[in-house]
């Protein structure tokens, strides 16, 4: 086989998950909150995201997934708190006096408090895979912003029973492919299990093809 071919054959199956990534996400958006569970989605959903600038006495924060800057934008329902875009790449909200709207979520000085128990630990489980999870063939990554943010999600999932193991390198918390439906299923959104799981057996089978 030509090198050149298997870019070609690879590049569906990255697609694929990708729509498993979004779908996670869609599904994140939909699922029902406890109020303290949705306190917590919230702050992990900001902390985690990656496209968070600090512009003067402002937040903005960049989504890829479009929905989920509506569902952020809802959640807050502050009149501080502007849904400036969103579209089908993506999505911008801003807030305007963050530690006021925050403030309530756990944002302290420019970090987060998260809390403790069960709800707050599905809440920040829920939050950090709605704004960084990735699905590939070896599973569930999350990425982290710290290494200590890494150790504190991995063993927050613990406590859902979701087995997550901390990475070298680029902090993520890492499930592997046979622990993805039982962690989504702890996640409340058991309905993308059957998905992923199809998608990696074609995978699979391409590869041994």
């Amino acid at each position: 086989m030509s090198p050149t071919t298997m870019p070609a054959r690879r590049r569906p199956r990255q697609t694929n998950f990708s729509a498993v990534t979004s779908s996670t996400r869609l599904h994140l958006c939909a699922v029902a909150d406890d109020p303290e569970v949705r306190l917590r989605h919230v702050a992990a959903l900001l902390a985690f995201t990656p496209t968070v600038r600090r512009i003067g006495n402002r937040m903005r924060i960049r989504f890829e997934h479009g929905p989920t800057a509506l569902w952020l934008t809802e959640a807050l329902a502050n009149t501080d708190v502007d849904l400036i875009d969103v579209g089908g790449d993506g999505g911008t909200v801003e807030i305007t006096k963050p530690q006021t709207v925050l403030g309530r979520y756990g944002f302290r000085d420019g970090r987060w408090v998260f809390g403790q128990g069960f709800n707050a630990a599905l809440g920040i489980s829920r939050g950090a895979v709605h704004a960084a999870g990735v699905f590939n063939g070896h599973g569930l990554k999350v990425a982290c912003p710290s290494a200590p943010m890494m150790l504190t999600l991995t063993a927050v999932m613990a406590r859902l029973g979701i087995s997550a193991k901390p990475t070298e390198g680029d902090p993520r918390a890492a499930i592997a492919p046979a622990d993805v439906p039982a962690a989504l299923d702890r996640l409340g959104i058991a309905e993308v299990a059957e998905q992923y799981r199809r998608l990696r057996e074609t995978s699979v089978m391409g590869d041994q093809s």
